[in-house]
Formats: C-alpha cells, sequence, structure tokens
C-alpha cells in the first residue's frame, strides 16, 4: 500500500481490451454508445487548464465516424489533442528554443529543466480531468526514473517498510496454505518482481508521481501509465490515498480499498485510451509495444504473486464498472463514502451494493496448547479472494465457484515450529447461511484427496481427516467450517478441542 503503482502488464492488458473494445465498435463498460459520446466531445474541447468538464452547451459533435467506433478514424491524428489557438499551450519549437537559448545567455541556465513533453503531459492532464469530472486542486510534477534509480528507490522503501523477517513470516503463512515452499526468498523476490512490473507510481504520503522510463521520449506506454497515474494524483487530492495505510483498517479492508483506488484507475486509463486521444495507428502502435513487456520475473512467480499483484487492476477495474453501469461516476464517488470492506464485495459487486458486510470472526488462543518450540507467526483474515487462490491450487473452477460463494467472513493463524520446520494452520470459517456452509464441505475434500493421492479420510469426533506429509482436517457444524493442518492427528485433535471449547 506504499506506492499506488502501474503495472506494466495491466497496461499491456487495458491496451488490448482497449484495441478490442474499439474493434468491436463498442465501449463495453459503458451502458450505451450514446454514453460514450460526451467524452468525446470533452476530449476534443479541453482548453489549457484541466478544470471540470464543459458544460454541455459549450460541447461540440465528435468528429465523422468518432461516435460509432469510440476512436477518430484519422489515421494523422497526432497522440495529443489539438488545443484551440488562442489556448494554445506552448509556442512552435523553433520559437521556444530560440527563447530558452536567449534566457540562458542573459541570465544564465534555467534553476529547473525545462520537460519537452510538458504541453503532452499537460493535454493528457486536462483530459483525464475531464473524463473524470475532477477539477485538479493543485498542480502535480512529475519525476522521471529510470529502472535502476527506481530499484534503489525500491530497495530503500523495501528495507523501511518491508523488512526480511516480515517477508519470512509472509512465506512460513502462504506456504501452510500451499501457496509456496517454506524456503521461499520473498523479499528478494518481491524486489525485482516490483521492478520489472512498475511503469509508474505514486506515493500518497509524498505526493510523488513517478514514471519510469529509460530514455528521453514519452511513448505511448509512457503516455497511459502517465495517465493512470494522474487518476491516483487527484484520487488523493479529494478522498486522501493515505487512507490505505490506516492501522485502522484491517488487511481485507485495505485490499478491497486498493481494489477500488486501483480499479478506478484502470477504468479511467481505458476510457482515455478509446476515448478519442489515440488513433487507430497509436493503438496499434501500443498494442506493439505492450507485447515487448518483459514478464520474466512475473511468470516465474507463485502464482498467488501474480494473482495478488493483477487483482486490485483487473478485478477492481470489474468492480468499478459495476458500479459504473449503475450510475456513472455518481456511484464511484459513492463507494468512496462507504468503502469496500472485503474481496468479497470486490468479487461481487452487488454484495456491496446490497450491504453485505463481512462477519467478525474470532480464534481461541493455542498459547500452552502447542507445547514448547511453537511460535505464532501470522493470525489475519484470508478472505474471498485468497480463499479462491487457495482452493483453486487442486479443484477446478466449478468447485471452487461452488465452494467459496457465500462467504461470511473467516479468521486463521499460523504457528510454526522452527525445529520441526512445520506448521499448525487453523482457519475458521463462517458462512451466509448454512446450505453455503454445506456446499463448501461437499466441495473441499477434494483438496486434500488431490493433495496427498487419493488418500482416504479417517473419522474423527465431528469431522474428517486425511493424512500425507502431514494432517488435514475438517470440521462442519451449524454455517460455520474448521479447517486445520497439524503434524499428526494428536496435534489436530488438541487444536479443534480448544475452538470448540472456546466457540
Amino acid at each position: 500500500a506504499w506506492v499506488m503503482g502501474c503495472l506494466a502488464i495491466v497496461v499491456a492488458c487495458a491496451v488490448i481490451f482497449a484495441l478490442a473494445a474499439a474493434a468491436a465498435g463498442i465501449w463495453a463498460v459503458t451502458s450505451s454508445q450514446d454514453d460514450m459520446a460526451p467524452v468525446i466531445a470533452e476530449f476534443e474541447t479541453v482548453g489549457e487548464t484541466p478544470e471540470a468538464s464543459p458544460a454541455p452547451d459549450e460541447q461540440v459533435a465528435p468528429a465523422d465516424g468518432v461516435e460509432q467506433a469510440g476512436r477518430p478514424d484519422d489515421e494523422t491524428l497526432s497522440p495529443v489533442p489539438t488545443l484551440p489557438a488562442e489556448d494554445s499551450v506552448a509556442e512552435e519549437p523553433a520559437a521556444e528554443e530560440a527563447v530558452a537559448e536567449e534566457a540562458i545567455a542573459e541570465e544564465g541556465a534555467p534553476d529547473e529543466i525545462i520537460d519537452p513533453h510538458a504541453a503532452e503531459r499537460a493535454a493528457i492532464e486536462a483530459n483525464v480531468a475531464a473524463i473524470r469530472d475532477l477539477a485538479p486542486k493543485e498542480e502535480v510534477s512529475p519525476t522521471s526514473l529510470t529502472p535502476a534509480e527506481l530499484r534503489l528507490r525500491l530497495e530503500e522503501d523495501l528495507l523501511e517498510e518491508y523488512d526480511p523477517e516480515q517477508a519470512r513470516q509472509d512465506v512460513i503463512a502462504l506456504s501452510a496454505f500451499d501457496f509456496m515452499p517454506a524456503d521461499f526468498e520473498l523479499h528478494s523476490f518481491v524486489l525485482d518482481l516490483l521492478t520489472e512490473q512498475i511503469a509508474g507510481y505514486y506515493d500518497p504520503e509524498t505526493d510523488e508521481f513517478v514514471i519510469v522510463s529509460d530514455d528521453e521520449e514519452f511513448d505511448t506506454l509512457e503516455q497511459v501509465a502517465h495517465a493512470h497515474e494522474y487518476v491516483h494524483a487527484l484520487q488523493d487530492q479529494y478522498y486522501d490515498l493515505e487512507l490505505l495505510d490506516d492501522d485502522e483498517l484491517d488487511s481485507e479492508a485495505a485490499f478491497a480499498l486498493q481494489a477500488l483506488v486501483e480499479g478506478e484507475a484502470t477504468f479511467v486509463q481505458t476510457l482515455f485510451m478509446v476515448g478519442g486521444y489515440f488513433d487507430t495507428g497509436h493503438l496499434l502502435e501500443l498494442l506493439e509495444d505492450s507485447l515487448t513487456v518483459d514478464t520474466a520475473v512475473l511468470d516465474s512467480a507463485p502464482p498467488i504473486l501474480a494473482r495478488e499483484l493483477e487483482f486490485p487492476y483487473l478485478t477492481g477495474l470489474e468492480f468499478v464498472q459495476a458500479l459504473h453501469a449503475q450510475g456513472g461516476f455518481e456511484a464511484v464517488e459513492a463507494a468512496w463514502s462507504d468503502l469496500p470492506q472485503s474481496t468479497e464485495q470486490i468479487l461481487h459487486p452487488q454484495r456491496y451494493l446490497a450491504g453485505d458486510a463481512p462477519q467478525i470472526v474470532s480464534l481461541a488462543p493455542l498459547t500452552g496448547t502447542l507445547g514448547s518450540g511453537w511460535e505464532l507467526v501470522q493470525e489475519d483474515t484470508l478472505g474471498e479472494f485468497y480463499l479462491r487462490e487457495y482452493l483453486a491450487q487442486q479443484l477446478d473452477g466449478d468447485s471452487v465457484e461452488q465452494a467459496a460463494t457465500g462467504w461470511g467472513g473467516d479468521r486463521y493463524a499460523v504457528d510454526w515450529n522452527e525445529a520441526e520446520q512445520t506448521p499448525v494452520r487453523l482457519l475458521r470459517l463462517v458462512w451466509d447461511t448454512a446450505a453455503d456452509a454445506q456446499e463448501f464441505a461437499g466441495s473441499y475434500p477434494q483438496y486434500p484427496e488431490r493433495l496427498f493421492g487419493d488418500a482416504a479420510p479417517a473419522d474423527v469426533e465431528g469431522g474428517r481427516c486425511w493424512s500425507g506429509v502431514d494432517v488435514l482436517c475438517l470440521f462442519a457444524a451449524g454455517d460455520e467450517t474448521l479447517i486445520v493442518r497439524a503434524p499428526d492427528l494428536g496435534t489436530a485433535a488438541r487444536v479443534i478441542s480448544v475452538q470448540k471449547a472456546g466457540g
């Protein structure tokens, strides 16, 4: 949550999505083609200063072909909208250079380097502000970092915000859910992954707006990244993105908020791409550039790391699309006053709209139950997103859907024995209905059966246990479920006994 990044892979996905929408002659995330016309008109009438959207009577009709395809047909259109002569944001290049040279000769070198792409950036920001209908409260000055400079910045921030010991605890917890080996080097891998994938970021703590570039060009992918990060700047000015670091938010609420933040930025970014700013030629250039995005580190990542990196952008986009379809940006605006509280609400926008809040779940402590050598490493909420990812390691898509839908709340705890290099994992789930709990109990046995090679269950008091390299047990009653992972049946039985007594 310490940066709001624009991921290279997400830019690539958004480019492909935008091209598909443009090729089909529709804009899939709006309720009708007519809804897109005012946005295109705003693109064509934005002036030098990015104020709020023009009044309807100030808008002009889109150019021929724009309303039908969502983009101009003129292949010679510049990627930067042509501004009216009276609102020109810069002199002709030759004249500008002459003025700059004369100023340097008379007064010496300027204190600040003149941004050669200032006019392009201003036009992008004006268009983004018009799409989102938020007038900027203050100017934002972007910083450019090379990939090497980004890595140095990430190294500093990771050491400050996320040290190797925290990464080690996360690995233990993730390995207890089979997401990665217990000896995985997460800290260094996260550094490599973010270095590869971050195309830009906005830091709410410092208001810093960064675009990653290895040259002096301002290519089409960098323009898209600029549009994405400028949405974050507007969000911060209106809604205060430092909420993401609020200690009062649990991990589920923070992840859901991140999905709203990134989903909205990706939604506006995509509207920007298909709304007339880029012509067909530039969209194809975007596609070509996106296909060259380096994903070697991402491709080698444990699937959970790739999925949790993409979730706020891609599933968050679907969440914002659903809100927008209900009531335009007013509905998105309302979400900032009534923040989503769970990944269930992000995955199922109708549950958010219905006010289906997560239930609070508690666990009885295992202090004294496990004996010496055991240490509580992590206790938190798993959430529907991670529950689905966990189940998907052994269950097919239909079974995951049946098992996870109806999630009401949960709590997990992972204890670790360093000498034995083994975990005890406890997960307590509550469901919206007893029927949802029964569906989960009917599907979950596939997980240990496949994990342990068709292992047959042993009936224990109130549940079933499967044995392999360790033991997995399932206990279900009413609208609650308990899942225990332990090194042996005796340990699992003690854990369950404590939870039943404490519940």
